[in-house]
């Protein structure tokens, strides 16, 4: 039989919610705030759940890891190609300093899933020409400043085969950007420059080498 929510442990029900979230961003394209309320409604029963039952950033992290790794055969080989064409990007946009964040960090990367970058520039419209040069075509977006959450300026272009969204960031909030976040006990580095995401690239098999050399070329 099955065993009622009251019946269970709070690591439990934390899993168990961890892997139903991971699911829903995985095969429906939820984003995770929808699929955390929705997964909340499914399983709780309209219970009010503990907080320490309820997965935080990292399980569901871990979660949707393990989902992609035995559903999504295609997730290693799509997670190195985004990773190369985000370093083709920072190449290309360089001097500015520009870090990655998200899917490409953290090697975590669903079907469709954008890469994002975060950019320094002294003047935004030079980078914003820079985009111009390299022939694309930047949508304006708006997106969370990782450390107040408020909107901020952000440039959207498909490049290489890829959807990119660069987040546009002052000099000053460089400070700091790299310092690692806290979550669930655990210190946690959210972003890194063109050096620390080259570090994280597997090793190519031979029938895809010659494809890399051609994304990381930034012309």
């Amino acid at each position: 039989t099955t065993r009622t929510m009251a019946s269970r442990t709070h690591d439990e029900i934390r899993e168990q919610l961890a892997q139903h979230i991971a699911q829903l961003i995985a095969d429906h394209g939820l984003e995770p705030g929808q699929a955390r309320k929705r997964a909340l409604e499914s399983l709780s029963g309209g219970q009010r759940l503990p907080t320490s039952a309820i997965p935080d950033a990292l399980h569901i992290d871990r979660a949707l890891l393990e989902h992609l790794e035995l559903f999504d055969p295609h997730h290693g080989q799509r997670l190195q190609r985004m990773r190369q064409v985000a370093i083709a990007m920072m190449r290309s946009i360089a001097p500015t300093p520009v870090l990655a964040t998200g899917a490409v960090w953290k090697g975590i990367a669903i079907q469709d899933a954008p890469i994002h970058l975060q950019a320094f520039p002294e003047d935004t419209k030079q980078l914003h020409f820079r985009l111009l040069d390299l022939g694309l075509d930047p949508e304006a977006l708006s997106l969370r400043h990782f450390r107040t959450g408020k909107a901020i300026e952000a440039l959207g272009v498909h490049w290489q085969g890829e959807a990119i969204m660069i987040a546009m960031y002052t000099p000053v909030d460089f400070r700091g950007a790299l310092q690692p976040t806290h979550i669930g006990g655990q210190s946690l580095v959210e972003r890194g420059d063109v050096l620390a995401l080259e570090a994280k690239l597997g090793p190519l098999d031979p029938a895809s080498h010659a494809k890399s050399r051609a994304i990381m070329r930034p012309y």
